[in-house]
């Protein structure tokens, strides 16, 4: 059976319901290339005896069916036959829907067995090459700080440690935005999970099939060339991994995956996602002065090792110095009992920094000076080393399949004991999911809106630390439970509160998933590449998204919050010092900012197209480090090129869609003069051009 249009070809095996062969009629890659090699679906459904009972071999289809227009396939599988033990009395069907360029894949799995049905594989490509030998593939993916990028073919990196497999084996490690790219430099295939609900967790894998050929570590090596090594299938397998937990009695409607090939670089790749992300994501209320251009700085006054850094009312001095130096936001850490990551979830005041009132004076205060004060959060873990812990919040904590409460070992801070992990104090995930944890956390939230604080920054919102299903059966959840979307109930939680006491709070969170940005309106991230994708910011050209900046001439940094219209963070001494204590940095990113609200048409109110819509090269080759912003009201770009080479100067060549003259202007020379349309740009500068 065949589904195609001018865009796709994909044809299902008659008997198996394998994807047998699947083309880019656009560019002629063959995405499955053997079809002896296609494959269906797989499932792990584990026995009392044998947990490890795996469903892998072909299963004959029960029914397939062909809607009257062509473009829909339904798959039927009826009693599928697992590796040990008799049928089992399952039922899989799936829906293929070809829209274009896109694949859809929608599947059902009925559990009439006495078994859980834990994962399931589908879809599956069974032999994905290059589309010719000279495209290499890389898979990429969003991650914690942009782009995250790894050898595919011929070169073959691996994620997953070699004791526990016996071919290598890759996936996206960081999966904060659902999608893969398979990508060459002029093509790819996107792979999406295109569901907000999270309501299972969902995996893109890869495989390399049988073996490196040529080995340079335990996960990395070189594929063969050959269609056959040893008398083996030599082939790249690309699965996606659903763990829908669906136990007996149970149907369970997996999240619907998406694939689509794609002409050009990842930005054509990830049109796809933001193209159906704009179907369902609405922007959150949010405060206007942080929709403004502004800038942060985040302190840090407390440790688990009482350092005792600064009382409460010490934080007036600092606020003062935020307003001199231009800095509208004064982010505070380790306000808590016990300091920054002890004593969680209790967000009580530590009296050796001050009294409540202390704390409350301070923040009004420095709201007087015109500088916002956030308070520092913490809600996914709770502090294993505390008597609370043990006595009720254990009794909240995710659980794994033994009824343990998951573990995670904590964060070392400053003395050589701590540093060296003797006496680090471990966390134990909290679980979402527990209606009575999402009360305790929002008993904890409104002590922090009662100190008047502007707003609350929540810390490691997006993760649990290796946590990932809860399955303890006291939490009122099904068993288990995926922990995801536990999150959106908590920040839900939230936004009700602050709508009852004060719907200017402004609730942000760290290196928020893409489905969460609907109730957290800033996020904030660090840059940890060099080579920094700024994908985030492609998804979203208009999204609050906040860049830590720390070192004492930190240009580069600042550069790229000016390219990537980042909002600054400044974090002396890793945020434990002033802002006089980065003078230069300080200095250059005032600028910067004083630059963005002179051109705020093009470098904050328009719209962000990364390396679109214009063209850099130097010495004739293309040049990266480069962003183009279209202008708010009128179809005009903004180049913004940055030089990150500290030492040698650089000669740009800058071509704009559209054409016309140029105007440049720069963090230290503002004014606009016409320019030519190449430029020497001097080390660690950065520049506008604007057409004219």
């Amino acid at each position: 059976m065949e589904l195609a249009n001018d865009d796709v070809y994909a044809r299902f095996d008659d008997t198996t319901g394998a994807l047998c062969e699947l083309e880019s009629r656009r560019t002629g890659w063959r995405i499955q290339n053997r079809p002896e090699l296609g494959r269906a679906f797989t499932m792990l459904v584990p026995r009392p005896d044998r947990r490890n009972n795996a469903v892998t071999a072909a299963q004959p289809l029960a029914a397939i069916e062909q809607s009257p227009d062509g473009l829909r396939l339904t798959m039927t599988w009826d009693r599928v036959q697992p590796e040990h033990g008799g049928a089992l009395d399952i039922t899989v069907v799936a829906e293929v829907t070809l829209d274009g360029p896109t694949l859809t894949f929608g599947t059902r799995v009925e559990n009439r067995s006495p078994h859980t049905v834990e994962h399931v594989g589908y879809p599956y490509i069974g032999d994905l090459p290059m589309p010719c030998p000279e495209e290499p593939l890389r898979t990429m993916t969003r991650s914690s700080s942009g782009i995250a990028s790894e050898s595919l073919l011929p070169r073959f990196t691996g994620r997953f440690g070699y004791w526990g497999l016996e071919q290598p084996m890759q996936t996206p490690e960081d999966p904060i935005t659902p999608f893969l790219l398979i990508a060459s430099e002029r093509q790819g295939l996107y792979a999406g999970c295109h569901d907000t609900s999270e309501r299972e967790a969902v995996r893109f894998v890869c495989e390399l099939k049988p073996a490196f050929e040529l080995g340079f570590s335990e996960d990395d090596g070189m594929m063969s060339d050959a269609p056959a090594v040893d008398g083996r299938a030599n082939h790249l397998e690309m699965a996606t991994w659903h763990f829908p937990y669906a136990a007996p009695g149970v149907t369970a409607t997996l999240s619907p995956i998406v694939l689509a090939p794609y002409i050009g670089g990842w930005h054509q790749g990830v049109d796809h996602y933001k193209a159906w992300r704009q179907t369902w994501f609405e922007r959150p209320p949010t405060p206007a002065w942080v929709r403004d251009i502004h800038s942060w700085q985040q302190i840090h006054i407390n440790s688990p090792e009482d350092e005792v850094r600064r009382r409460y009312s010490e934080l007036i001095e600092i606020g003062e110095e935020c307003a001199a130096h231009g800095v509208k936001v004064l982010h505070v850490v380790g306000w808590t009992v016990g300091g920054q990551d002890s004593g969680n979830p209790s967000h009580d005041t530590d009296p050796r920094l001050g009294t409540p009132a202390e704390l409350r004076e301070a923040i009004d205060r420095i709201h007087q000076l015109g500088v916002k004060v956030m308070l520092f959060a913490k809600f996914t873990w709770a502090d294993r080393s505390t008597d609370w812990y043990r006595q009720e919040g254990i009794r909240h904590a995710a659980k794994n399949p033994y009824g343990d409460p998951y573990f995670h070992p904590g964060y070392q801070y400053h003395t050589p004991t701590q540093l060296f992990g003797i006496n680090t104090r471990p966390f134990a995930p909290m679980c979402p999911m527990s209606a009575h944890w999402r009360e305790v956390a929002c008993a904890e939230f409104k002590k922090i809106m009662a100190t008047g604080a502007a707003g609350a920054m929540h810390d490691e919102c997006q993760h649990h630390g290796g946590a990932c299903y809860c399955f303890d059966p006291g939490h009122g959840h099904p068993v288990p439970a995926h922990i995801l979307p536990g999150d959106m109930l908590l920040s839900a939680a939230f936004r009700g509160i602050m709508a009852a006491a004060d719907p200017e709070f402004l609730l942000a969170g760290e290196v928020c998933r893409d489905v969460q940005m609907q109730h957290y309106s800033l996020s904030n991230f660090r840059i940890t590449n060099p080579g920094h994708i700024a994908v985030e910011r492609y998804i979203d050209p208009f999204a609050l998204l906040m860049v830590t900046v720390t070192a004492l001439n930190d240009r580069n940094t600042l550069n790229q919050c000016l390219m990537h219209r980042y909002v600054i963070s400044y974090e002396p001494g890793n945020y434990k010092g002033r802002l006089g204590d980065i003078p230069r940095t300080v200095a250059y990113g005032r600028k910067i900012d004083n630059l963005r609200r002179r051109y705020r048409e093009f470098l904050w109110d328009g719209e962000y197209r990364d390396t679109q819509e214009a063209t850099v090269t130097a010495e004739g080759a293309p040049y990266p480090h480069y962003a183009v912003f279209r202008h708010a009201s009128n179809s005009k770009r903004a180049v913004v090129a940055v030089n990150f080479d500290t030492a040698r100067a650089v000669t740009l060549a800058v071509t704009v869609d559209g054409g016309g003259e140029l105007l440049l202007a720069t963090p230290e020379q503002p004014d606009p003069k016409p320019t030519a349309a190449a430029i020497e740009l001097p080390p660690g500068m950065a520049a506008v051009l604007m057409q004219k």
